[in-house]
């Protein structure tokens, strides 16, 4: 994005930004909200946070670091012993194996801030709904993805574009720095405005329609695949919520016939674009070999995902035994490979070894068990989404990015709150009256508590 438009851009967005600061008066709310806010700014303003800092690591990093500490600070403590967060430490645990099986202390830190902020958030998003009720902070949340689609309209409007793809495709990514990390931006406002159920029905609906087009426009077909199953549940439960239940089933299969058929326009639409997916699903066995067998054409497709975890998953079975029960190291792919590996499990078997691997696959499955066992709200649409964020881990890695662990821990935080309830609200939250700009009563909490690990 040239300066002309990048500066003036951002001072827009924080001008908007402003007013749902000023409306909060929580402080674990404005942190949540900040930490978004913050990390969609900070990812158009890449040529600046992707360099080094005087203490040596990156601004990218050096932030995300601060913003960890601050939220720990920030937290209730004690909810650092929520059950449903034992699968998080067993897979940081697995991580700080590897570094020292390896001799790798500085990867350790690094990969376990990483954890560590999802877990944050996670905390974070979840003392939110706690203080604010789950309908308003989703809303409120919604307000930090202001940054990337005026960006992005910014990209459109004067034909900034990428063009990355094989077929002559082109991105609109709003200046950001791959259509990966921008994707799951919106990825994660979708999922937001999926659950921001007190806003009208029109604005709601028109606020989804926009960033499932945003999502078309900035392209990444990975984000697009792992997406279609909350899309598809969202728009066929909202439609369905609107009758009475002994309504629903005539209008349910006349919903899902439409949707169906929808589904099979957007396809074909798309088809060319998702060519090669349909290659290699109509013949996976093919392409299970070691990378120098590939023919120059099966490197090329999906993007060379293929062809990229062969290369992994190849070096990982001929290394040692230690290697095969811990990995090669947190980021040991680093000056190995080119690229990172695409998928979150082939880089955990490489990287964390099978410990690792069994742990990240104990974390995703837990939370999938926690969302069946609800009992309130919209499971159904939970576990859609839970389901689209591993879709999401099949061909892009977003544990790695920190992008991608704001959407996981908003979805884990929203899945602890349905799972425990309220909580108990502290004392000075229960005392503070609702200021005159917040007017909407806060959710009652009596005499609920919060399921902690003894």
């Amino acid at each position: 994005m040239p300066d002309l438009l990048l500066y003036p851009a951002t001072l827009l967005a924080l001008m908007i930004l402003a007013y749902p600061f000023y409306r909060v008066r929580s402080m674990i709310v404005l942190f949540t909200l900040f930490a978004l806010s913050f990390r969609y700014l900070a990812g158009a303003h890449h040529g600046f946070f992707y360099q080094a800092s005087p203490v040596g690591m990156s601004w990218n990093a050096l932030s995300s670091s601060v913003l960890f500490l601050l939220g720990l600070v920030l937290i209730r403590f004690r909810h650092l012993l929520l059950k449903p967060l034992i699968p998080f430490y067993l897979l940081i645990i697995a991580v700080v194996l590897s570094g020292l099986a390896n001799r790798d202390i500085p990867g350790i830190i690094d990969v376990v801030v990483k954890f560590g902020y999802l877990i944050i958030i996670s905390i974070c998003v979840y003392e939110s709904m706690i203080e604010r009720g789950e309908e308003r902070t989703m809303s409120l949340l919604l307000w930090a993805t202001v940054t990337p689609l005026l960006f992005q309209a910014l990209s459109i409007a004067f034909g900034i574009a990428k063009g990355s793809e094989a077929d002559g495709s082109t991105s609109y990514i709003g200046g950001y720095n791959h259509e990966a990390a921008f994707s799951i931006i919106l990825a994660t406002g979708f999922v937001m405005a999926c659950f921001a159920t007190n806003l009208k029905l029109w604005l709601r609906s028109a606020i989804l329609l926009v960033f499932i087009a945003a999502l078309i426009l900035a392209n990444y077909r990975t984000t697009l695949v792992a997406l279609a199953p909350l899309v598809f549940v969202q728009f066929n439960l909202d439609i369905l919520s609107r009758f009475v239940p002994r309504q629903r089933i005539v209008i349910g299969v006349v919903v899902l016939t439409i949707s169906t058929i929808g589904a099979i326009v957007a396809a074909w639409y798309m088809q060319e674009r998702f060519a090669d997916l349909v290659v290699v699903l109509s013949d996976p066995g093919s392409l299970i070999k070691e990378p120098e067998f590939y023919t120059p054409y099966e490197r090329s497709l999906m993007s060379a995902r293929p062809y990229i975890w062969s290369g992994y998953i190849t070096a990982y079975l001929d290394g040692p035994f230690r290697n095969t029960l811990f990995g090669f190291g947190p980021d040991s792919w680093v000056g190995v490979f080119n690229v990172y590996a695409h998928n979150t499990l082939v880089s955990a078997l490489y990287e964390y070894g099978a410990f690792g691997l069994l742990a990240m696959i104990g974390l995703w499955v837990s939370m999938i068990i926690a969302t069946l066992r609800i009992r309130r709200g919209p499971r159904g649409k939970l576990l859609a989404t839970h389901i689209s964020f591993f879709l999401l881990n099949m061909a892009t890695m977003p544990h790695w990015l920190i992008e991608g662990n704001i959407l996981y821990g908003i979805i884990c935080g929203y899945t602890f709150f349905l799972l425990l309830g309220p909580g108990t609200v502290p004392a000075r939250a229960a005392a503070a009256p609702a200021p005159q700009s917040d007017p909407l009563p806060r959710p009652d909490t009596a005499g609920a508590r919060v399921n902690l690990l003894k």
